[in-house]
């Protein structure tokens, strides 16, 4: 496989994302949500339900106490992986195929060991960069941005296999990938005022709460939606899936 360096601006790359989400926003964003659900909306209710306050357990020289929130970590901890190989499975079937099945969020299951294993790999070197400062674990966490894309790709290849070629994939692109996930910031920035207005001191810690954080995170569906999406467009393009004609239109992109 031959290295291939993203020539596309951040601008360009938002753009085939908005061509592809033209007429599809609501069902892919139904699909984020599901996703949201899943990894946040559920942990949220696990940490209400079952609060810290726990069980005790003496003896003659120690008291531990076991708090139920950690299901809520412990929830995310296991099945996080899959469900962010499912996100990417959903993202590349909608992109390449019009493919749009809420469903396949869920399609990481069926490779769970693998999937939870590629997300202790990754969290395990990102972590290790970043106890050197806040840049290299940054460029570590870019470095390995494709380890879910390749898998949900190709769930045929081992962990470390996804690893090595995400590094491959990056390698040249780190710069281009960091520029495009910030210039979502402004977007994100406005998804996020709606929440800003909740009345959060009537509903902090109830299930009215959790329902009312799910409502005022609609917009950030959305942005998220079309955030994944230019992921895929730039996974596909430093894989060659996605080839560039020289002068660029929205429409001038073949799959």
């Amino acid at each position: 496989m031959n290295n291939i360096i993203v020539r596309e601006t951040s601008s360009e790359i938002r753009a085939i994302a908005r061509n592809a989400l033209r007429g599809n926003w609501p069902m892919v964003a139904v699909g984020y949500f599901v996703f949201y659900v899943m990894t946040t909306t559920i942990p949220n209710l696990l940490s209400l339900l079952l609060p810290s306050a726990a069980m005790n357990y003496y003896n003659e020289i120690l008291e531990r106490t076991i708090s139920l929130s950690y299901v809520a970590n412990l929830y995310n901890t296991i099945l996080m992986g899959a469900f962010t190989l499912g996100i990417c499975s959903f993202i590349l079937a909608f992109f390449r195929k019009k493919d749009i099945n809420p469903g396949y969020i869920f399609n990481g299951f069926e490779y769970f060991i693998k999937a939870f294993g590629l997300m202790i790999v990754v969290g395990f070197f990102t972590f290790l960069w970043s106890l050197l400062f806040v840049i290299p674990g940054i460029i570590a966490a870019v470095r390995y941005s494709q380890a879910f894309f390749i898998l949900a790709d190709h769930p045929e290849k081992g962990i470390m296999e996804c690893m090595n070629e995400t590094k491959f994939l990056m390698n040249g692109n780190k710069a281009r990938f960091f520029c495009l996930c910030l210039s979502f910031i402004g977007w994100l920035i406005l998804a996020a005022l709606p929440a800003a207005f909740m009345p959060y001191e009537f509903f902090s810690n109830s299930v009215m709460g959790v329902i009312l954080t799910v409502v005022f995170d609609i917009p950030n569906m959305f942005v998220m939606a079309y955030l994944y999406t230019a992921r895929a467009a730039f996974y596909d393009l430093a894989t060659g899936n996605l080839v560039a004609k020289p002068q660029f239109s929205e429409s001038d992109y073949n799959f």
